[in-house]
């Protein structure tokens, strides 16, 4: 007869099992990998990594030594910017806040487009096409045609702006709209075109290419991309004198200086 091992419960005590965790099954990634397809970090990864930061490193040298820096003189009273610029990075607001309010530019809209961008992983769960780049062949058609389709109207509508302001029928409809000169063109009209080519851009992508979510989540990534490249370049290389606009190579010196008068 054997002699029961280790500690036994007390009659009536039952054993007892937690479950620590649940997981689908579907969410499990499992990579099967042989030891010759794969590459070890030293001396493989890092190597080239280094490579790749000399030559940055060397070519930041070279283009240091051919190039001066686009630095301005010192602060004086007798040589004003027109315009003052913000740094390069922040001139698509600065390019905003000529075709809305001011908060509405600054703020909303940034915030709203930076938190939608974040929610993406959270409207797109599906697990199909992960590590691919544009997920299918439609996407990368997609993507294409988005970039083109915001770069182009981005572009349309700041020239479009500038024209009605030139003629002033922006005035004009800003004077027989209800609600006075601030709700039409500093509200309604920018709030009413952001979100319709937005919501037109996924119709065409869907009724065009059949877009899924992810490609249609692609195509609205890829035109808030380009319209934020258009908005700094269109600030950076093509607003002069009181912002106005003007072809590039026909932008003025951003300086206005004024010989002193006799005393």
């Amino acid at each position: 007869m054997g002699v029961p091992r280790g500690p036994q419960p007390f009659p009536g005590q039952e054993k007892r099992l937690r479950l620590l965790a649940f997981v689908r099954q579907d969410s499990v990634v499992r990579v099967d990998k042989r030891v010759e397809d794969t590459a070890m970090v030293w001396p493989h990864l890092l190597v080239i990594e280094f490579i790749a930061a000399m030559l940055w490193t060397i070519g930041l040298f070279a283009i240091s030594a051919a190039f001066n820096a686009p630095l301005q003189d010192h602060s004086t009273p007798d040589c004003t910017p027109n315009p003052s610029k913000a740094p390069w990075y922040l001139l698509n607001l600065q390019e905003l806040l000529l075709h809305m309010d001011k908060g509405l530019a600054g703020v909303v809209v940034p915030t709203l487009w930076l938190v939608f961008m974040a929610f993406i992983p959270y409207i797109d769960r599906s697990r199909e096409g992960v590590g691919i780049y544009f997920t299918t062949p439609k996407g990368r058609t997609i993507t294409i045609f988005a970039a083109v389709y915001a770069t182009v109207l981005t572009f349309t509508l700041i020239v479009l702006d500038k024209v009605l302001k030139d003629v002033g029928y922006i005035e004009f409809a800003s004077d027989h709209f209800p609600g006075g000169k601030q709700l039409f063109p500093n509200y309604l009209i920018p709030i009413a075109t952001m979100l319709g080519l937005s919501f037109l851009l996924v119709v065409i992508v869907k009724r065009l290419y059949g877009a899924g979510t992810r490609e249609w989540m692609i195509a609205i990534f890829t035109g808030f991309v380009s319209v934020y490249l258009v908005l700094t370049i269109v600030g950076t290389s093509m607003r002069g004198t009181g912002m106005n606009l003007f072809l590039p190579w026909d932008v003025p010196s951003t300086h206005q200086c004024f010989e002193p008068g006799p005393l």
